[in-house]
């Protein structure tokens, strides 16, 4: 899907979303909605949700479901880190242990094609290439797009992953309208709950 612009200043970026505890799915619809509820942030499409295995961290974690969503923004990349990390502490995310399981985990994969390699913020995320359950939803919407320090498609990202022997398990799980309600994304309302909807399928 090409990149429509409503506003010739925004940019494209490209958002991880991650959850192994509670209500998996709800939690992530409900920071999609969180994200589309931003005045300065357009959700274009999401692509499908992953089960996938988790990796690093303590062991005994449940399985994530894991997907990405594209988006339009007029924030800067900080900002849009701060609507992030915003979102999460609403929904319970507590920064302990890292890699520890989580209720909700929003990465700022992509934004355009901007490089920025600072103690609190790194763009394209560092460990991108090396993550399957990210590169399989990521090449759904952006297969073609070329990784902006290793000149790499995501696409042939994702395939050296695969050759690599990376024992991650990656399931597709649900098409890629599940954050999407009548046809249109719809955005968290203040005080009203998340409709998570039916368990994955």
């Amino acid at each position: 899907m090409s990149d429509t612009r409503t506003n010739k200043n925004a940019t494209v970026a490209y958002v991880g979303l991650g959850s192994n505890l509670g209500d998996r799915r709800g939690h992530l619809v409900a920071a999609v909605r969180g994200l589309a509820r931003h005045a300065a942030i357009e959700i274009k499409e999401t692509a499908s949700l992953y089960e996938t295995s988790p990796v690093g961290g303590p062991s005994g974690q449940t399985a994530y479901l894991n997907s990405v969503a594209r988006l339009t923004t007029t924030c800067s990349p900080r900002e849009l880190l701060k609507v992030a990390l915003s979102i999460e502490t609403s929904l319970g995310r507590e920064h302990g242990v890292r890699w520890d399981a989580r209720v909700i985990d929003i990465d700022v994969l992509l934004f355009g094609d901007d490089v920025i390699d600072e103690a609190d913020l790194r763009i394209p995320h560092p460990r991108l290439h090396l993550r399957r359950f990210v590169l399989e939803p990521l090449c759904e919407l952006a297969g073609e797009i070329i990784h902006p320090s290793l000149g790499k498609s995501i696409q042939r990202l994702a395939e050296d992953v695969r050759r690599s022997g990376n024992d991650e398990t990656v399931r597709r799980v649900e098409s890629a309208d599940w954050s999407v309600e009548n046809g249109h994304i719809q955005p968290l309302r203040t005080g009203v709950g998340v409709d998570a909807g039916d368990s994955v399928r």
